[in-house]
């Protein structure tokens, strides 16, 4: 669904980090962790197309919908700059989320960057449910790193990775993320019925997925495609699919086939 929503909130998080909460985003309240929505300012023609982002988290009492941002390009660094009361375009909720946390299965979230969104969300979700999770998390440096006190109200235990050993506190490790993973995978087998799922870029979740692959776990990646429409048009965020049996390789779409995929159906670049 199209429709207006107000910016109520623009809450830094560190150097290049914001969570944008939006007021008026009721078409918001049947989203899921791992959906996402085209966003775009009132900025005139430059830039022109919307962006993608996860839906961080709504509440659908308030009707309001958070998003986290890092600013990297032209719209990104105006989405910064709004302050509240602007007027943004949403369209939404769009994508295939991830399956509901479930009793009896350890689910293991590896996030970096942005990637964090739908992951603290599924996080908070899985312990209204009265659930816990492993989340790991990564970053270049400590300054990166944002939302942990947010993440430690979730209950989930907390495994942080930051490549220039910033970061010590709360089990940090040194390196990158899938260090932790891995740290927490060898020593002994993880919970019952682990799961790992992930968001961040796509280098990263490659790792992850061959680290998962070598303990035999089930994986579920959600890409972060470049994205013109966000609902199957424009054709422009395909993503490569494992070959069939007959040679033909097929193609499926960020925005409507994901972005959440089985990573053993998918060729990450």
């Amino acid at each position: 669904m199209l429709f207006a929503a107000s910016l109520v909130e623009n809450r830094p998080l560190g150097p290049s980090s914001f969570v944008l909460r939006l007021g008026g985003a009721r078409a918001l309240s049947s989203a899921r962790p791992g959906q996402f929505v085209m966003l775009r300012g009132q900025w005139g023609r430059d830039p022109l197309l919307p962006r993608a982002f996860s839906i961080l988290r709504v509440s659908p009492q308030d009707g309001e919908c958070e998003i986290l941002v890092k600013a990297m390009g032209r719209g990104t660094r105006l989405l910064a700059e709004l302050v509240p009361g602007a007027t943004l375009s949403v369209l939404g909720p769009l994508g295939r989320p991830f399956p509901e946390p479930q009793a009896g299965r350890t689910d293991l979230l590896v996030a970096g960057g942005v990637g964090l969104a739908p992951l603290l969300w599924y996080a908070e979700v899985a312990h209204e449910r009265g659930l816990t999770t492993e989340l790991f998390y990564g970053a270049r440096t400590a300054t990166e790193l944002c939302l942990l006190d947010e993440i430690e109200r979730t209950g989930s235990s907390l495994h942080v990775a930051t490549e220039d050993g910033s970061f010590q506190g709360r089990g940090g490790v040194t390196g990158r993320v899938t260090a932790a993973l891995r740290a927490y995978l060898e020593p002994a087998a993880p919970g019952p019925n682990p799961h790992v799922l992930t968001c961040g870029p796509n280098p990263m979740m490659k790792a992850v997925v061959q680290l998962a692959s070598a303990h035999h776990l089930p994986c579920l990646v959600s890409v972060e495609g470049e994205m013109a429409c966000g609902i199957g048009a424009c054709l422009g965020c395909a993503i490569p699919l494992v070959a069939e049996a007959g040679g033909t390789r097929p193609f499926g779409y960020a925005c409507v086939d994901g972005p959440v995929f089985d990573a053993a159906r998918i060729v990450l670049p």
